[in-house]
């Protein structure tokens, strides 16, 4: 069927509990069947499966589906579904025997004598009925009246063990993964998307449905998959939906839901004081509500049951639960206080202004609010508003700390700040003025925090300018205070790592990172480390791993539970640094479309959550992937893109992109000038990572001078990076005359280890890499074509005289060699024909003479010359 209901195989049905072949079999060998489960549990669904498969083979199936409607009228139901067979039901005598099966869709809509004649015939055994009820979700305004006649009678057929009672779970996060595989635009969809529709889907396999078709339409029209879900229109399936699912919700949950939702990131201790104490602690049991690590416990909530939520109570009602906690905060501000709340208070004061309360406060509580207010629009990016909460505050009284938000608001990047990032820009300057205000009360900490910005700050432009002796030597600096918190010193740390893995010293790196690793790792999250500092803290760990060629699959399964906490905790922001690390991750795997996928849909969210200088390298990370699996142009449109101005790291790897592109195009002189000049740059800095790489390519080109393979023999002894050996190993072998051999020769690093669990997405559009083993049968995987290729390339051929002997474009070759290297896990063109024909002699393949088959008998009429859409 259509896009709005994608046709699944009832054999590939989510969950252990929904094998509706095997029920089928259960019903036509004369069980009756009871389908329980709540709201969006996917009954209905499944029924309709096992209806299917019956009358696949051949047994006569009478349906019934129940309506209010004829709820008071006898027989209604059996007589709406005009079978028959229900006649029979109806006026059972003697010995007879009703044929088929009977389904019914909804016991709770039938009728009275409906369900007695239906009890009737499947106690005596005259006929098979699978009935479907809905049981209630926890703390549902209605538990189901089980005294209720029509469902004690059901219920009874299976307390007498009449009925085999098959009970369906609510949807898990895997279970909810696995079903947006089976949609067909399901590829569009980046990790991060997929990991907030699970959430979102609260269970309800009918709720997952209209979400992913939501995302899916807004990912094929080039949006943010998830914008949708973020003001859903009142007459879409969507909202019909949620509409039911949160029906059964009482109203103290309603109002909690829809006040976090107004209160994000609300302290639990807050939460309590303004709703239902049992309300917050069982919504957080179901998951609705969600609790970070930190010692605050702050809450986020499933957004679109929480819109629904507000919704349903009305914006009044809403408003005056928020103005109401604001109030009380206010009021007992020497006992406790919340930034949420106060944030909301200033929101609220910025609304309505004079006719705010505003003015009843002093001038001190007035200033506080408003920093809480500046400071949140400023770190959202939200500088108009940080502007205009700062300046409501300073007409109540001068305050240095609003002042400086006013000034971050107003003031842009300064030359000095290069690329650094505008939340380090902000840490750095409130730390200052902090010391500045009150120089007899700064805390150690706030010094140390203090020194560690700055630090990290110098070490990003020295990193910047290829200096990463110096960006090392700052970074451990800064990883070395002690006293700094937690956050800082998590930012630190994996600077510092970070800055040796370019440096050249692995070990020390490793020693960084675990350090991170054991941050992350604590049972009790530290204050300050959120979800946009773990996140953080990842993607440079990936970085890490994949400049000094290093196997990230440790880091990268870290990636997966991160994104999944990231999908609860985090906003755009946030969710953005979560793709960005899938492109990584993606990337250091071979994988380039997946990779580009991520990158794409992260900065559709918000571009600004990830530094410039840092989205610039991980642009062309994907770009030097898609330039070696021959997707040329998709390399060249984002190389076009990238601002390669100032930072001479992005202009070096800018270069270094051009290079392995121009080699892929049969552009050889061109690529070893580009090779040159990425050379020239690294030339005499101590960016040991990048200066291996760039002269393994002089001499994989044949252009590296007799002092340049010393320097790379020296480098190799000298540094403990995992490509340093395989570098010098190229080295000594000949050049190749081959441009596709060169293309194979341009990839240092080994691509990450256990392409099958790398779970933070699907693969697509090909499937993952198999892990090394025997080769015999990996032929097997490959389309006649893709082994045809293979073949003909392991026989020496290139891919210019494969696609003139196939009558093919290049780019059609090219696109068959990535896909053919994808199925049986071959990190280059040789290693694929090596395998494929290896497989091939060991079953006595006759293909492996391809290369004597007539041209005209590789001619397919009307053979598509394009590269597969993404």
């Amino acid at each position: 069927m259509g896009n709005e209901r994608p046709t699944v195989p009832s054999g590939h049905l989510v969950g252990a509990d929904r094998d509706a072949v095997s029920l089928a079999e259960s019903a036509r060998a004369g069980t009756s069947l009871l389908i329980a489960g709540p709201r969006g549990c996917g009954r209905s669904y499944l029924l309709r499966a096992i209806t299917a498969e019956l009358q696949r083979t051949g047994t006569r199936t009478a349906v019934v589906r129940p309506c209010s409607a004829l709820t008071r009228v006898p027989y209604g139901a059996l007589d709406a579904a005009g079978d028959p067979c229900l006649d029979d039901v109806r006026e059972l005598t003697g010995d007879a025997v009703v044929d088929g099966v009977i389904v019914v869709d909804d016991v709770d809509a039938l009728d009275t004598a409906s369900v007695r004649a239906l009890e009737r015939a499947v106690a005596t055994r005259r006929t098979t009925v699978i009935f479907a009820m809905r049981t209630a979700r926890p703390r549902a305004i209605d538990l189901g009246d089980d005294a209720n006649e029509v469902r004690r009678a059901v219920l009874g057929l299976w307390l007498d063990g009449i009925l085999r009672r098959v009970d369906l779970r609510e949807l898990s996060d895997d279970d909810a993964l696995r079903m947006i595989d089976l949609f067909p635009d399901a590829p569009l969809l980046d990790s991060a998307t997929r990991a907030a529709l699970a959430w979102r889907a609260d269970g309800s396999r009918a709720l997952l449905r209209q979400l992913v078709l939501e995302a899916t339409g807004a990912a094929r029209a080039g949006r943010d998959p998830l914008s949708p879900l973020r003001a859903i229109a009142r007459d879409s399936r969507l909202a019909v939906a949620l509409e039911r699912h949160v029906a059964e919700i009482t109203r103290p949950d309603l109002e909690c839901l829809a006040g976090v939702l107004r209160l994000p990131h609300l302290e639990l201790a807050a939460a309590t004081r303004l709703f239902s104490a049992e309300s917050v602690h069982a919504l957080l049991a179901s998951g609705l509500l969600h609790a970070d690590a930190s010692s605050e416990r702050r809450l986020t909530v499933n957004d679109i049951v929480a819109q629904e939520a507000r919704r349903q109570l009305g914006t009044a009602h809403v408003d005056e639960l928020i103005r109401s906690a604001g109030s009380r905060m206010l009021a007992e501000d020497d006992e406790w206080w919340s930034h949420p709340i106060a944030v909301a208070v200033s929101e609220r004061w910025h609304r309505h202004g004079a006719e705010s309360d505003e003015n009843a406060y002093p001038p001190s509580t007035r200033v506080r609010v408003a920093l809480a207010g500046a400071r949140a629009a400023n770190d959202r990016g939200d500088t108009a508003h940080a502007v205009a909460h700062a300046l409501r505050g300073l007409r109540a009284k001068e305050d240095p700390a609003l002042r400086l938000e006013a000034e971050l608001a107003a003031s842009g990047p300064t030359e000095n700040d290069g690329d650094i990032d505008l939340g380090a820009r902000r840490r750095i300057a409130r730390a200052a003025a902090e010391r500045r205000g009150a120089p007899s009360v700064s805390s150690s900490a706030t010094d140390a925090d203090a020194r560690v910005e700055g630090l990290l700050a110098d070490a990003l432009r020295a990193g910047a300018q290829l200096d990463c002796a110096r960006a090392a030597e700052a970074a451990a600096r800064a990883a070395a205070e002690t006293d700094a918190s937690p956050a800082a010193r998590l930012r630190a740390t994996v600077a510092a790592g970070t800055a040796e893995a370019y440096r050249g010293r692995w070990k020390v790196a490793q020693h960084y990172y675990r350090e991170v690793q054991r941050t992350l790792d604590a049972r009790r999250r530290a204050d300050g480390i959120g979800p946009r500092e773990r996140m953080a803290a990842v993607m440079s760990m990936l970085a890490g791993h994949q400049i000094a060629g290093a196997d990230g699959a440790s880091v990268r399964a870290r990636l997966t539970a991160e994104v999944a906490m990231t999908a609860r905790e985090g906003d755009a922001a946030e969710l953005t640094r979560a793709g960005a690390a899938g492109a990584i991750a993606y990337a250091g795997a071979g994988r380039p479309v997946e990779s580009a996928r991520e990158l794409t849909s992260a900065l559709s969210r918000e571009p600004a959550a990830v530094a410039a200088m840092s989205t610039a390298m991980i642009e062309l990370g994907v770009a030097e992937e898609l330039a070696l699996a021959g997707r040329l142009d998709e390399a060249r449109a984002i190389i076009a893109h990238v601002d390669d101005r100032g930072a001479a790291l992005v202009q070096r790897s800018r270069l270094y992109v051009q290079t392995t592109v121009r080699v892929a195009e049969g552009s050889p002189e061109a690529a070893r000038a580009t090779a040159r000049a990425a050379a020239e740059l690294t030339r005499g800095t101590a960016a040991a990572a990048l200066r291996i790489r760039d002269l393994s390519r002089l001499a994989t080109l044949g252009i590296a001078s007799t002092d340049e393979i010393d320097e790379l023999v020296q480098l190799a002894a000298t540094t403990d990076l995992p490509i340093a050996a395989e570098a010098v190993r190229r080295a000594v072998t000949h050049p190749q005359d081959d441009d596709d051999a060169l293309v194979d020769e341009l990839r240092l690093h080994a691509l990450w280890s256990g392409g099958d669990s790398l779970t933070v997405g699907p693969v697509v559009p090909v499937p993952p890499l198999p892990p090394r083993g025997d080769t015999a049968d990996r032929g097997e995987e490959l389309t006649a074509r893709e082994r045809e290729i293979a073949l003909m390339a392991n026989e020496g051929l290139t891919n210019r005289e494969i696609a003139t002997r196939l009558f093919l474009s290049i780019r059609t070759v090219e696109s068959h060699v990535y896909q053919a290297r994808m199925k049986v896990g071959a990190a280059t063109r040789r290693e694929l024909g090596r395998l494929v024909a290896a497989g091939a002699a060991h079953r006595g393949d006759a293909t492996v003479g391809a290369r004597s088959r007539p041209a005209e008998d590789a001619i397919r009429p009307g053979g598509d010359a394009r590269a597969p859409r993404p």
